[in-house]
């Protein structure tokens, strides 16, 4: 049997809370100052909790990862652990267990995951984009947890600065780091996102709506978020040295759409990781080849309204395949 469950990851070793292992029957509330508070429009969130389907009834506090620019040069956040400190960090540097959202697929026997795909929607039809929110999204792999000033410090091992992304998806990819501005999955299937000074999101309803910042989101048919292949169980595929079937170590994820070139710069890598440009490379860009009974990934999410009042058509839809 198959199943899909999203957690609050808010331990140290990378875990669900043995008290919020799953969200079943609940989901997640971004809040403004304080838990229950509304964020301004236009402003991001500075609290995210467990709550029911309109944000009136909340309880558990879990990180909060708050957008903030599209560059630090890897993405800029400000990450407000729970129980912990408040820091501003790239995407890059964030850990695993810091994250906003676990998502883990379980089966009754062994298999292999691929073309796993993240939308927002508007929890009626999956190719529609959600109702009155920009929302951003990243994948976070990062087992060293390397802040930014140290970030790639120690060598070029994949997961001294993160193997996830690099910038956040549904907001402008940086021309001064970015090459191109998809991501391609093992699958063949592209997943684009908008270059500076273009609309990131080509869904043709939220150009019909006409609201400021909403062309600027994960949503509907115009961003649509690709995660790694078989990350294994706490993502312990992704922290082997060896891809298997291919030659070198695992490439981040983020080494697909970021300029070689940029990679000093950003980084401070010794040695470039290159473009992925090539098939050798890009095979050691879609993630892990183990086969586990338990896949998790690690997303960070950020949100901000478009218009006054609770978002209700808004909703968070993950799918895969597996074999």
């Amino acid at each position: 049997m198959a199943e899909i469950r999203f957690q609050v990851l808010n331990q140290t070793n990378g875990q669900p809370s043995p008290n919020l292992d799953t969200l079943s029957g609940s989901g997640l509330a971004f809040y403004g100052a304080s838990a229950g508070s509304s964020v301004q429009i236009g402003s991001y969130q500075d609290n995210t909790n467990v709550a029911n389907a309109d944000g009136s009834t909340y309880k558990d506090a879990t990180n909060n990862i708050k957008y903030l620019a599209n560059t630090y040069p890897s993405g800029m956040a400000v990450l407000s652990e729970t129980g912990g400190s408040e820091h501003t960090i790239g995407l890059s540097g964030i850990k695993t267990f810091q994250s906003t959202l676990g998502i883990e697929f379980g089966h009754s026997t062994p298999v292999k995951t691929q073309n796993v795909q993240l939308r927002i929607y508007d929890r009626s039809n999956i190719n529609y984009p959600a109702s009155g929110v920009n929302t951003k999204v990243a994948e976070i792999v990062n087992h060293n947890g390397g802040s930014y000033a140290s970030q790639g410090s120690t060598g070029v091992t994949s997961n001294v600065v993160g193997s996830g992304d690099a910038f956040w998806w549904g907001e402008p990819w940086p021309t001064e780091y970015v090459t191109k501005n998809y991501y391609t999955n093992s699958s063949g299937e592209v997943f684009l996102n908008g270059f500076q000074g273009t609309n990131t999101n080509g869904d043709s309803r939220l150009s019909a709506a006409g609201i400021a910042g909403s062309y600027a989101a994960v949503g509907g048919t115009g961003v649509v978020v690709p995660l790694l292949d078989s990350p294994g169980s706490g993502q312990k595929q992704l922290q082997r040295s060896e891809v298997a079937g291919s030659t070198g170590m695992i490439w981040p994820k983020w080494t697909q759409y970021v300029a070689s070139a940029s990679q000093q710069t950003m980084f401070g890598l010794r040695n470039s990781f290159g473009d992925g440009t090539n098939v050798a490379n890009i095979e050691k860009t879609y993630g892990g080849t183990g086969i586990d009974t338990h896949h998790t990934w690690a997303v960070a999410l950020s949100a901000s309204p478009l218009s006054i009042g609770s978002k209700e058509q808004y909703g968070l839809y993950v799918s895969l395949e597996y074999l």
